[in-house]
């Protein structure tokens, strides 16, 4: 019954939020990720993290909603995505590990702006989000995993209903901010389940090698980083296709990196065959794509 309740709340908290965007704006209603701040919350409170710590990641969510509406400068947001990650370390963690403490840092950053690459197409950032929680809720041993995991997969499900039609509704860097948040609690929180890590590391992957060949791209084109691109697969291919078989590269690629993941051990050996192999599909995928001809020059 409570995951009925919510469905229908975020259902009528995207529907106005939709019509209330539309008398103010003339372009794509962005950011109604903010609402994912009562998850994070929720989930704060149960595990009885200090407020000290809730109190800032609430401040940032906010920031980010704002770059949402009227765009803030990157060296306050870079700076947001340096303390958010040492925040929920110092939340979470009871000692100082320095290379676990840099890596949370660099995986933190590594993470959201991977995230924030796939909000670009009609049910993209869904699909991705939507593995990425399966994953959670039937690998991770912890309730609250698990009952948080079922509000979010509610919640993507709501804003697919929505995200679906053409140009109706996206995500925005606060919603990128807010689930980035979410995982990494879930990561350090269940990091012994090695099962969840290798399945999570298994559907991230591929977003994060394309987000990198795209960043080398561009350096190598002389384009300006801070700009917007359409150079990821996913864009490439709507551009090239029908149907939305952009939403298929995250998929297969997922479901090939669980099948190699399950047959390896979680460490480093698995980590590199993982990022080669994805690598290379990325590169081949890329190479394909950029030869076929625009789906309305066909």
């Amino acid at each position: 019954m409570i995951y009925i309740a919510s469905a229908v709340f975020f259902y009528f908290l995207n529907y106005f939020f939709i019509k209330f965007w539309k008398k103010k704006n003339n372009f794509t209603p962005t950011g109604v990720g903010i609402f994912l701040i009562f998850h994070l919350i929720h989930y704060f409170l149960i595990i009885e993290y200090s407020l000290f710590y809730l109190i800032p990641l609430i401040i940032f969510s906010c920031i980010y909603f704002l770059d949402d509406l009227i765009s803030v400068n990157f060296i306050w947001r870079l700076i947001i995505q340096t303390l958010t990650p040492i925040i929920i370390y110092l939340a979470s963690m009871h000692h100082l590990n320095i290379i676990f403490f840099i890596s949370v840092i660099v995986f933190f950053f590594v993470l959201m702006n991977s995230l924030n690459f796939q909000d670009g197409e009609d049910l993209n950032i869904v699909i991705l989000l939507g593995m990425i929680f399966f994953t959670f809720y039937f690998s991770s041993e912890n309730i609250l995993i698990k009952k948080t995991s079922i509000f979010i997969l509610v919640y993507l499900f709501i804003f697919s209903i929505f995200n679906s039609k053409k140009n109706n509704l996206f995500f925005g860097d606060s919603g990128c901010f807010l689930i980035s948040v979410i995982i990494l609690m879930f990561v350090i929180n269940d990091f012994n389940n090695k099962i969840m890590i290798k399945l999570f590391l298994s559907v991230i992957i591929f977003p994060i090698i394309d987000v990198f060949f795209v960043v080398f791209y561009r350096i190598y084109k002389n384009e300006n980083l801070l700009s917007r691109n359409y150079h990821h697969i996913y864009q490439v291919l709507k551009k090239k296709t029908r149907w939305k078989l952009y939403l298929l590269p995250n998929i297969i690629f997922a479901l090939v990196n669980i099948l190699i993941s399950t047959q390896i051990s979680l460490n480093v050996n698995l980590v590199f065959i993982l990022v080669s192999l994805n690598l290379l599909f990325c590169i081949i995928v890329h190479v394909i794509i950029n030869n076929l001809k625009n789906y309305n020059e066909n």
